[in-house]
C-alpha cells in the first residue's frame, strides 16, 4: 500500500516546470482530457493515464464518483474465473511471497534465502499507479490501482510484460475506495480461499468504526462489509488455516488478528519502530511475518523486516531487519498454499 501523503509530495513536485513527472491517477468518468498521442485512448504518448479531472483515482480522491464506471483500459473483461476447483489444489508458483513495486513490477521473495527474483513488469492499460495486491491458490496476483479497480495476472505467465485480465470488479463501496487485501482459507479443513479487504481511506483516520473489513464474493466480485473497525488504513495477510491479520496504524504501528467472519479483534501486537506513513506491505509465511516498509519524504527501496511471531527462534517474538528490497514495495501477496508452520 502506498501512502497518500508521499504521493501528494510527488504530485507537487511534478507541477514544477523542470520536473516532467506524470501525475498519478485516472479520470474515472472515461472522459480523458490529455491524449497527447492523438489515438483517443485517454493516455499520453508514454502510456500514462491522464489525471486532469482532479485525480479521482489518485491520492486524496475516492477512487470513484457516483454513477461513474471503472477506468476504461481497453482490456477485455473476462469475468472472475474464480470458481473453486474440487479440493482447491495449489497451482505452481504459489509457495513464496510475491511483491508488487510502486511502478508495477512483480517480484518473488523467498523467506528461506532472503532473496528477491524479478518476475515481470505489469502494464494494465498503461496504468502504473499500483496500490495493493493479493495472491490466490490459483497462482493469480490480484492487483489494485489507485482508481480502485482490480486486475489479475497469472504468476506462471512467462511473458514480460505479463498479460492483464479484467475480472469485472466495480469499485462502488465508499468504505473501500481502495483497500489492502489478502486471500484467506475458509478454515483449517477447507482450503478454498476468498479475498478479504481492509479500508484504504486515509492514514490519519482512526477511531470507532471509521474503517471496515470486507470480503469479495469469488463469483460475483461483490464487496460486502463484514464489520466496522477502528482503522481506515491498513494491509492484510491471511493463512491456509483461516487466520486474518492486519498491519495498521501510523505510529506506533500494530499487528492485529481479526476474526474473519465477525471482524472481532482477537489479538494485538505492537510493532515498535515500524511505520506505515509511506509504502508498506506484509505477508505471513512459515508461522512468521515478513514486513516491507519505506519511510520518509523521499522514495526509497523498502526495508524487509522479520517478526518471529511463533517464537520458533526462541526470540520472544523479536522484530529484526533482514535486508533491503531492490524496489519500493506497495503490495505483498502470499497464497494460502504457503507453509503454515516453521520451515
Amino acid at each position: 500500500m502506498r501512502s497518500v501523503r508521499l504521493l501528494g509530495l510527488l504530485v507537487t513536485v511534478s507541477l514544477l516546470p523542470a520536473c516532467p513527472f506524470p501525475l498519478f491517477g485516472g479520470d474515472d468518468d472515461g472522459d480523458f482530457d490529455d491524449d497527447d498521442d492523438g489515438d483517443g485512448d485517454g493516455n499520453d504518448a508514454n502510456g500514462f493515464v491522464s489525471a486532469t479531472d482532479g485525480g479521482t483515482g489518485g491520492p486524496g480522491g475516492s477512487g470513484w464518483d457516483s454513477g461513474d464506471q471503472p477506468t476504461t483500459t481497453g482490456i477485455e473483461m473476462t469475468g472472475a474465473d474464480n470458481e473453486p476447483e474440487v479440493g482447491c489444489p495449489c497451482a505452481e508458483g504459489t509457495e513464496l511471497v510475491y511483491v508488487l513495486s510502486d511502478v508495477g513490477s512483480l517480484w518473488s521473495f523467498d523467506p528461506k534465502s532472503g532473496e528477491f527474483a524479478f518476475i515481470a513488469d505489469i502494464h494494465c492499460g498503461g496504468m502504473v499507479d499500483t496500490y495493493s495486491m493479493g495472491v490466490s491458490r490459483k497462482g493469480r496476483a490480484w492487483i489494485q490501482y489507485w482508481n480502485g479497480d482490480l486486475y489479475t495476472v497469472d504468476l506462471n505467465d512467462a511473458s514480460d510484460p505479463v498479460k492483464c485480465l479484467d475480472p469485472g470488479f466495480t469499485p462502488d463501496n465508499p468504505m473501500f475506495p481502495q483497500f489492502g487485501m489478502a486471500f484467506v482459507a475458509n478454515s483449517l479443513n477447507d482450503p478454498c480461499d476468498k479475498l478479504y479487504a481492509h479500508s484504504g481511506i486515509s492514514p490519519d483516520l482512526q477511531g470507532p468504526d471509521v474503517g471496515a473489513l470486507g470480503v469479495i464474493d469469488p463469483q460475483s466480485l461483490v464487496l460486502s462489509t463484514i464489520a466496522g473497525i477502528d482503522y481506515a488504513w491498513g494491509e492484510l495477510t491471511g493463512t491456509g488455516t483461516g487466520r486474518l491479520f492486519a498491519f495498521q496504524g501510523l505510529a506506533p504501528s500494530i499487528l492485529t488478528e481479526y476474526d474473519k467472519d465477525t471482524g472481532a479483534v482477537i489479538d494485538v501486537l505492537p510493532l515498535p519502530g515500524l511505520k506505515s506513513e509511506s509504502a508498506f506491505a506484509f505477508a505471513w509465511w512459515g508461522g512468521d511475518f515478513y514486513l516491507f516498509t519505506s519511510t520518509g519524504a523521499f522514495v526509497t527501496n523498502s526495508e524487509v523486516w522479520h517478526l518471529d511471531f511463533d517464537n520458533s527462534d526462541d526470540s520472544d517474538q523479536a522484530l529484526t531487519l533482514l535486508t533491503q528490497a531492490p524496489v519500493r514495495i506497495v503490495g505483498a501477496g502470499v497464497s494460502t498454499c504457503a507453509p503454515p508452520l516453521p520451515m
